[in-house]
């Protein structure tokens, strides 16, 4: 599938591009798992590489403002923050690819706050998923 101009979906939904700093976004596809990698009495590395690979994708987003703060939020829900299915770009296959991941948990910062109300700005928030 050809590249269709969206890095990120979760749920099917579109991830908003313009909340991703681009700098900071990596996507590390079909990382290869071992179960029970060691070395020998010689230094020896044993592995077995097992079938399945896993994914993760980071990025931080730009600063964000109250307005942009609820759009994410419907994203990095509870339940995604357990489990989701995200579609993503592949640099590795020049294609979409899926699967199942994780969110790791955000920190919230402020830069700046209006005690009149209505407005808050936060610093960019790292997100971090993990493929199952």
């Amino acid at each position: 599938m050809a590249f269709e101009g969206w890095i990120l979906k979760i749920n099917n939904v579109v991830f908003p591009t313009r909340l991703i700093a681009f700098e900071s976004l990596k996507i590390t596809p079909d990382q290869i798992m071992d179960l029970d990698p060691y070395r020998d009495a010689e230094g020896l590395l044993h592995r077995t590489a097992l079938p399945h690979t896993a994914t993760s994708i980071e990025f931080s987003t730009t600063p964000l403002f109250s307005a942009d703060i609820e759009i994410l939020n419907r994203f990095i829900t509870k339940e995604n923050r357990v489990q989701c299915e995200v579609e993503y770009w592949n640099p590795n296959t020049s294609s979409y690819a899926s699967g199942t991941f994780y969110i790791a948990d955000v920190p919230y910062e402020f830069i700046y706050v209006n005690e009149g109300g209505g407005l808050a700005l936060h610093k960019s928030i790292k997100i971090t998923f993990t493929e199952y």
